[in-house]
């Protein structure tokens, strides 16, 4: 099932941890998204920048919004069917 989702974040706002069953590909509209992977790794995106996000479990991660202006994302989501477009987790071990 692929679908499109517009998500904002607003500042100080976050997705919480989480991944997604089929891969997402984002393109940021506006403001900064800070993204903190699985491994810890952290990745900015500003506007008029794409993301992938893989899918599956070993790909968790978490989006915050760190800046003054609401992050508006534009989502398309393929997701195999029957399966939610993301999925919650407690956060890894290293980030707490």
């Amino acid at each position: 099932m692929s679908f499109v989702q517009t998500v904002t974040l607003a500042p100080g706002a976050s997705t919480g941890w989480h991944y997604h069953p089929g891969r997402v590909h984002v393109m940021v509209l506006s403001g900064t998204l800070t993204r903190t992977l699985h491994d810890g790794t952290v990745e900015v995106s500003e506007a008029g920048e794409r993301l992938v996000e893989q899918a599956g479990p070993v790909y968790i991660h978490v989006g915050r919004n760190l800046g003054e202006e609401p992050v508006v994302l534009v989502a398309t989501y393929d997701i195999p069917d029957g399966y939610p477009q993301a999925v919650a987790v407690a956060a890894p071990e290293w980030s707490r």
